[in-house]
């Protein structure tokens, strides 16, 4: 009887988890990975290993880099790329948004960028909806409210510069609008994977806003929560920013981001 074997499953459900496993341990790897290792790490006896990993080589998802050495072949790739281009944001953000805003009750937001601007792909309407500037399909500049300074600190920094070269407008006189007024804002939100907004859209309301990466990280959206600052004290907002964050990662796991360790 094979050791490997997990109880309460059929033989072709074991096989399909241990080639994913396989799979998986492959992804996770900076090189190639000898036979022996993936056998140890997945405590799979060699045999088995090998009939999987044989198995996967046929299928093009994994290659044989050196004799008894593998890694992922040019069929992941082919699979990953299909699915890549099937994911919506929007769609796949939605759930962690509903929880945010179940447990606020505030107003959330999903921003996407689109030629300098910030734009509302959702919203789902919490307390005091109506003094909330950004309407669904509305648009903010990449330098007001949290989700738009978000997406403008994921630009490379030449573009950041070019952004922030052009003459920006505010909406209100805490609106940064200025490249000396927006760095360091700009260097805040990178070192801490979030932003928060006070005044700066419309008064008496404050934002907080974190990325949504995709599969490969890179930032494709910004997720963000809007309440007035007189129902969100200032001893609340890490709490507040926490929440925003975790959202964030779980819209992000859902697109295919895994943070590295």
């Amino acid at each position: 009887m094979d050791a490997d074997k997990p109880k309460g499953q059929p033989d072709s459900v074991r096989v399909l988890t241990k080639a994913m496993a396989v799979l998986e341990l492959l992804a996770e790897s900076e090189g190639p990975v000898p036979l022996n290792e993936i056998s140890a790490r997945l405590g799979l006896n060699k045999s088995t290993c090998h009939r999987i990993l044989n198995t996967l080589v046929g299928g093009t998802f994994v290659e044989r880099a050196a004799p008894g050495s593998y890694r992922l072949g040019i069929g992941v790739f082919r699979v990953g790329s299909a699915m890549a281009r099937h994911l919506d944001v929007r769609e796949r953000s939605l759930p962690a948004m509903e929880g945010l805003h179940r447990t606020t009750g505030e107003t959330v937001f999903l921003c996407v960028p689109r030629d300098g601007e910030a734009v509302c792909v959702e919203r789902l309407d919490g307390r005091y909806a109506s003094t909330h500037f950004l309407r669904l399909g509305g648009a903010l500049p990449l330098h007001i409210g949290a989700a738009p300074r978000v997406l403008l600190a994921a630009l490379p920094d030449a573009e950041v510069d070019a952004y922030l070269a052009r003459p920006l407008e505010r909406n209100t006189p805490d609106t940064p609008a200025t490249a000396t007024e927006l760095w360091p804002e700009i260097t805040r939100i990178r070192a801490a994977g979030r932003a928060v907004s006070r005044d700066d859209v419309v008064p008496g309301v404050k934002a907080f806003g974190a990325p949504v990466r995709d599969h490969t990280g890179r930032v494709v959206a910004a997720l963000s929560l809007s309440g007035m600052a007189a129902h969100i004290a200032d001893e609340a907002e890490t709490d507040v920013l926490d929440a925003v964050a975790a959202a964030a990662d779980e819209a992000s796991a859902a697109m295919g981001h895994r943070p590295r360790p």
